[in-house]
């Protein structure tokens, strides 16, 4: 290619500016177009080459796909190649040894051992030994040999080292496995051979010249042109064999390849040595025999394919006539546009001859949803040359009525041109077909699911068997009762499981074959509600309720039997145990009734008595007190609150004891008037309360709630102590709020101190009175907590909160 005009120079322009060159015009025009002429004759050229190449392509792909093969092999082979070296002295000991060297027997430490033995495991040295004939020599020396010891081959250069004398102190060995290699080699020979058996046994000519003189010609050829033996054939000219008509086309084939260029294959005829012609397809590729390049050929006969193609084109007209016919539409069309349709097509469209379908878009016939699906489809075809698999696609008719088809597409050539055939079914009665058969199956299967879930909800055991016997269906409650874990329950005659279970009746006599409730409903008998107990060898015996009934088909004949079995073995045992229990509880009522009478009768003594003796006390006190004064006075007056202490704590024991005598009977309750019932009693305390109007489910003794925490906030909070019982509604329930401003309750001591006979900080009591508060909220259904009046501050008084359930 001429090298281009060389472009004039600018002079840099001190100003920023590039100055413009000042030439001839005439003389520029004339180089440019001398330019264009010869990039003309170029792109000439390169058109040329392009067709060559298109020409070749075929052929450049597969040697490409050969060559990217061969490299695989090649790389395979040289990365599977390994060096390992070894530094040995005159002993032939190892002093050193690189990591690949030591990876042959990496359980051994290889330095200080004697190389023959490390390497090969013998007790003297080789025979054949590198680094000896280098020690004797002193020249680098390259051995192959194949080491038992690894049952490889290996490529062994030993070298020597030398002192600054010159003389050898130790040999490095650099030793390469070329196991594969050899076994390339051999393998190499073996595919010769093989070549040589294909091309002499192939079916195909294969023929090699040198673009004038047959040089070789196998058994297939010979035969196939009429010689009886090779030398008949060899040395004649190549042009000779081949037909006149078709010896222009060879002879250009024959200069590509001997340019290296792949050429076409090509349909020619060649003739026998009488001089028949007959049909062959062939390709010819450049080779090399000792050097010097050569065309081998491969044709094959055709001459029956030649007569099939014929014959091929006498049934084109029987085809169409078939697709003319078939029942199935036929669509072929190019590009999207619609070219041709049978009369099926014509049919299921709507229309009323082909000229109405043909020229028409195929989207004109596709549902809007579908058209990108089909454009990839096409596109897909296009590119793939493959057929889609049949698929069912909704269509549009030409009166835009949908239809349901099975359709498959294919790419064919129509009319020389590259186009798609689309061959489509009516679907609409296999559908309704097929919808019924759905429905029906629907049915079965939501019978089956039913059937399932019911099993699996059933706590019982369920077996069904069939007319012989055998169990065929078990539920996983059978599992579990029978082999106490969820294994598999093989389908299994009831006999032959009698190996490892023994059915007893109640009376624990052997129940027979016969008598088993599956076998009596198999003939026919219901059976309801029978215990039998089944004992296995290795585990402890189980109780069954068992019932069973015969399965009918829609004839009333007996096709099976399910038995319902329940473990009531616990039960059984509960029986035992209930009669025992029953038997000591009775035993144990009677003990405590007459424990009961007696505690009973004592506590009403002592309560009697010891009520009257405190109210004659507090006579005494009272006179003491109008009698006495100063200290003595106040004496007595401790002691007529001691007196008053032990009056109270009798009417809250006399209270529990009413508490856990009575029958818990609720009843609707006058919230409002408990609490003022209640605040009635303490008539020179502060208490806000602004009254309610909520009824409660509660007893006569609810009052005695609101005495016991009123009480108990003036107590524990002062002379100057105020109170407010506050009543709200939360969460569907009642809360009410006994606030008061005392020294309030700790953190640590909120739940203790409704524990009976605890002592607190708000003052020393018997406990008894926050534990009775306790006890008939609980009853009520609610519950009771101590908290802070102010949230957060324990010392500004305490706030008992409890809840009770609206009426």
């Amino acid at each position: 290619m001429p090298a281009p005009p060389e472009t004039p120079r600018r002079k840099p322009d001190p100003a920023g500016r590039d100055e413009v060159p000042q030439e001839n015009p005439a003389e520029t025009e004339r180089l440019v177009e001398e330019r264009i002429s010869e990039l003309q004759v170029e792109i000439d050229a390169l058109r040329r080459e392009n067709e060559e190449l298109r020409l070749a392509e075929t052929e450049c792909r597969r040697d490409e796909e050969a060559l990217r093969r061969e490299k695989d092999r090649v790389g395979a082979i040289l990365s599977a190649l390994d060096t390992g070296q070894s530094l040995v002295d005159p002993d032939m000991t190892i002093v050193w040894v690189n990591q690949e060297a030591r990876d042959i027997l990496p359980e051994q430490e290889p330095i200080g051992q004697k190389c023959y033995r490390y390497f090969e495991g013998l007790n003297e040295p080789c025979e054949v030994c590198a680094a000896r004939r280098v020690f004797a020599t002193g020249e680098v020396t390259r051995v192959e040999k194949c080491v038992s010891r690894r049952g490889r081959w290996m490529n062994i250069v030993a070298q020597p080292v030398k002192d600054a004398s010159g003389r050898v102190t130790h040999v490095l060995e650099s030793f390469t496995d070329i196991t594969e290699q050899k076994q390339a080699e051999a393998a190499l020979r073996e595919s010769e051979a093989k070549y040589r058996t294909l091309v002499e046994t192939a079916l195909d000519i294969v023929l090699i010249h040198d673009s004038e003189k047959i040089l070789y010609i196998n058994p297939t050829g010979v035969n196939l042109l009429g010689a009886s033996c090779p030398d008949e054939i060899l040395g004649r000219n190549f042009l000779e064999i081949i037909h006149p008509d078709f010896r222009d086309r060879i002879r250009e084939n024959v200069a590509m390849d001997l340019l290296g260029e792949s050429s076409p294959t090509t349909q020619l005829q060649i003739l026998r040595l009488d001089g028949t012609p007959f049909w062959v397809e062939g390709k010819g590729v450049m080779t090399y025999i000792a050097g010097t390049p050569v065309i081998q050929v491969i044709m094959r006969d055709i001459t029956g394919r030649k007569q099939m193609e014929d014959a091929l084109r006498e049934s084109e007209e029987r085809y169409r006539s078939l697709v003319e016919l078939m029942p199935d539409a036929v669509v072929v069309h190019q590009d999207g546009i619609i070219v041709y349709v049978n009369p099926a097509c014509v049919r299921i469209a709507g229309a009323k001859s082909p000229e109405n379908i043909v020229g028409k878009p195929l989207d004109l016939f596709v549902s809007p949803e579908y058209r990108e699906r089909i454009a990839g489809h096409i596109r897909r075809m296009e590119q793939e040359g493959t057929s889609t698999s049949l698929a069912e696609q909704e269509l549009r008719t030409l009166d835009g009525r949908a239809i349901q088809v099975d359709i498959t597409a294919t790419p064919i050539l129509y009319q020389g041109q590259p186009s798609i055939m689309v061959v489509f079914r009516d679907i609409a009665e296999r559908k309704q077909a097929e919808a019924k058969l759905r429905a029906v199956m629907e049915r079965e299967h939501l019978r089956a699911t039913e059937l399932d879930a019911t099993l699996a909800s059933i706590a019982s055991g369920v077996i069904i068997y069939d007319t012989t016997g055998a169990i065929v269906r078990v539920n996983e409650a059978v599992r579990k009762m029978i082999d106490r874990t969820p294994t598999s329950f093989d389908p299994i005659r009831f006999e032959e499981r009698q190996a490892g279970f023994g059915v007893l009746q109640e009376d624990g006599a052997p129940l027979s074959l016969e008598a088993t409730p599956y076998y009596r409903a198999l003939r026919g008998e219901t059976v309801q509600g029978e215990e039998v107990m089944v004992t296995r060898l290795d585990r402890e015996p189980l109780w069954v309720d068992t019932s069973a009934a015969p399965i009918r088909d829609a004839g009333g004949a007996i096709v099976g039997a399910i038995a319902i079995l329940t473990d009531i073995t616990e039960r059984k045992r509960a029986e035992e145990a209930l009669i025992r229990h029953t038997e000591e509880l009775t035993r144990l009522h009677h003990d405590l009734e007459t424990s009961n009478r007696e505690a009973n009768l004592y506590l009403d003594i002592l309560t009697h008595d010891i009520g009257n003796t405190e109210n004659v006390s507090r006579l005494y006190t009272d006179l003491l007190l109008e009698t006495l004064d100063g200290e003595a006075a106040g004496y007595v007056g401790k002691l007529k609150r001691s007196i008053n202490k032990s009056i109270e704590i009798l009417g809250t024991v006399s209270t529990i004891r009413r508490i856990h005598q009575a029958s818990l009977e609720l009843k609707e309750t006058d919230l409002d008037r408990a609490i003022q019932g209640a605040i009635e009693d303490f008539p020179t305390t502060a208490i806000y309360y602004n009254g309610t109007c909520h009824q409660v489910r509660a007893d006569d003794l609810l009052p005695v709630v609101f005495n016991n925490l009123i009480d108990n906030a003036i107590k524990h909070g002062g002379p100057d102590v105020e109170v407010a019982v506050r009543v709200e509604e939360l969460n569907g329930e009642v809360q009410i709020s006994v606030e008061d401003t005392g020294t309030g309750v700790p953190d640590e001591e909120k739940e203790a101190i409704f524990h009976r006979y605890q002592q607190q900080k708000r003052g020393v009591g018997e406990g008894l009175g926050l534990y009775l508060v306790q006890i008939l909220v609980e009853r009520y259904g609610g519950r009771v907590w101590a908290d802070d009046r102010v949230p957060g501050h324990p010392g500004e008084g305490a706030a008992f909160r409890f809840t009770l359930k609206k009426a």
